[in-house]
């Protein structure tokens, strides 16, 4: 049972006043009192410092480019299997980049799997390549936004930690994701833990952790590319672009972001490195609204994205966030 205190009206009490006390539950007196504490002025923060970012999940996309020279066969062969089997632009891995909370060392930002990954899916930001490997310019990026994506999506890797690749006699899963054995894919075993390739398994956490994003297609109907294709289409960049700015901003806040996204894209190593903490994730999603702007139709459902202007911006924001993840944070152990 709540302890009880009494308390007479609010405002200047006479001393003859003989009314009824009530009872105020004594938790709501220390949250009162604790607010009477708090000076009354305004922040002199701007509204995009003081208010918390939206949650925000990233589709990273490797394009694909020549076979390297000292891969394996079978390096080799499913490199060109990916490549040709896939519609334009062709991908030869996809991963998830997750946004952490301010402060937690322990939260990693890219989770996936690789052919050849001993330990299966993991946390990858950790691996001794990995800094090179985030550090490649055929890096592109679409954003996801959803209500709690970050906790939700994070909570789903955690479970997929350890999913083995498919194995080399199954043409490692593959071929469920090229015409004309893709329309069988749904028959392909989804359970966690189950193998899966990148685009598989990155399609299979997304499904259960944020459903209403409405994957339409069974997780291994997905490669590389059409996984990109379906998340990155116009409908799906609108949308998201009505939630993230349903008002015109002011001139200040637009120039503020313009500039947070130069120091994160452009300026040197040491002033990423001394960015704030809210300033960087400020910037990463600065570079992700402006994918959804450069990726929405300007005229209508009968009009296109102009496609130089929207693959530059998903490159830019690949780099905004790969640049996060190892200057802002590694940089300062955060």
């Amino acid at each position: 049972m709540l302890e009880t205190v009494t308390e007479a009206p609010a405002g200047v009490v006479p001393e003859d006043w003989g009314g009824e006390a009530p009872a105020v539950p004594s938790w709501l007196m220390a949250y009162r009192q604790s607010m009477s504490s708090i000076p009354n002025e305004e922040s002199s923060a701007s509204p995009s410092q003081s208010e918390p970012l939206p949650p925000m999940v990233v589709l990273m996309v490797m394009k694909a480019d020549a076979t390297s020279k000292n891969a394996t066969w079978g390096e080799a062969l499913i490199d060109r299997t990916v490549q040709f089997g896939q519609p334009y632009p062709a991908a030869t891995h996809v991963e998830l980049w997750v946004g952490d909370q301010p402060g937690d060392k322990l939260e990693d930002n890219h989770f996936s799997t690789y052919l050849g990954a001993t330990g299966g899916a993991s946390w990858t930001s950790g691996m001794t390549d990995s800094k090179q490997f985030y550090s490649s310019s055929a890096w592109s990026a679409v954003p996801i936004f959803s209500v709690g994506a970050e906790r939700r999506v994070r909570a789903e890797c955690n479970l997929h930690c350890g999913t083995p690749y498919p194995p080399a006699a199954l043409l490692w899963q593959y071929p469920w994701s090229i015409w004309p054995l893709r329309a069988f894919s749904s028959f392909v075993d989804d359970r966690i833990s189950a193998p899966a390739h990148c685009a598989a398994l990155s399609a299979r956490i997304l499904r259960a952790a944020l459903p209403e994003i409405a994957l339409p297609r069974s997780s291994h109907w997905y490669g590389p590319s059409s996984l990109y294709l379906e998340l990155s289409s116009p409908d799906r960049m609108e949308r998201a672009l009505a939630v993230q700015r349903p008002v015109v901003r002011s001139q200040p806040e637009e120039e503020h972001d313009e500039e947070l996204t130069d120091v994160l894209t452009l300026n040197s190593d040491d002033d990423v490195a001394g960015m704030s903490a809210t300033d960087a994730r400020q910037a990463v999603h600065a570079l992700a609204v402006q994918v959804l702007r450069a990726g929405s139709r300007p005229h209508g459902h009968k009009s296109v994205p102009d496609q130089d202007a929207f693959r530059a911006a998903q490159e830019r924001l690949a780099r905004g966030v790969t640049r996060y993840t190892w200057l802002n944070r590694k940089l300062n152990s955060r």
